[in-house]
């Protein structure tokens, strides 16, 4: 299906990526994990002697978005690759920033990026909706596999690690108390003032409820999209 979806005007610990599996497998779509992404590189060799990517390194391990104008230019890149092989995407990622969504009178923004690869109607911005209470209790004890870093929720998430050849790990300082509390001082200043704004742009806005179970989010997401498959 020839659709973009991000959902990354979800909170942290609104379980962004699950879902963006789950609309991944469902919709034939291309799951790009900006947080994975960043991860690999800047944990990368190549990052320990870039100035850039070590200055992204401190900014990520400690909470902080990652620079705008850096992080618009890497996601953009993998946006317009995926367009290319002619597939559809879902973002758990980007944009997280007005300036990322919208960029300025330089830079080409995320949401017009992806209007214009896939048309305005068929791009969908979808909040999952909890409270800060729920992200410090989640993120606090997520438990992600060690070889894709996906989450483990169930014994069926736990056989599929091991299958890999993986073992279950905490995400390190992403995810002590202090670093959760400063990302989502950074998602309440620098992402949810996106939403207002992509409405008045005439963007598709969705908002759901994220306190069920997984599954049950999932479904309440597909009913929100109302697409014909």
């Amino acid at each position: 299906m020839h659709i973009a979806i991000s959902l990354t005007i979800s909170a942290p610990g609104a379980g962004k990526g699950t879902q963006a599996e789950l609309l991944a497998k469902h919709f034939d779509l291309i799951h790009f994990d900006t947080g994975k992404y960043l991860e690999k590189l800047l944990h990368s060799k190549e990052a320990e002697k870039d100035p850039i990517l070590k200055r992204e390194q401190t900014n990520f391990e400690t909470g902080m978005l990652t620079t705008p104008s850096w992080i618009l230019g890497q996601a953009r890149e993998q946006v317009e690759k995926i367009a290319k092989q002619n597939k559809g995407l879902v973002l758990s990622g980007s944009p997280r920033t007005l300036y990322e969504t919208f960029g300025d009178e330089k830079e080409t923004g995320l949401a017009k990026t992806m209007a214009d690869l896939y048309g305005k109607e068929n791009v969908y911005f979808v909040r999952i909706n909890i409270d800060e209470k729920t992200t410090l209790e989640r993120n606090s004890k997520r438990v992600v596999c060690s070889v894709d870093g996906f989450p483990i929720l169930t014994k069926k998430d736990m056989e599929r690690c091991k299958e890999l050849g993986g073992k279950p790990r905490k995400r390190g300082a992403l995810d002590t108390p202090k670093v959760i509390k400063e990302r989502i001082r950074e998602y309440n200043e620098r992402t949810f003032p996106m939403i207002s704004q992509l409405k008045d742009e005439g963007y598709n806005v969705l908002e759901v409820d994220g306190s069920p179970r997984p599954p049950e989010v999932f479904q309440l997401i597909i009913k929100a999209l109302k697409l014909n498959e």
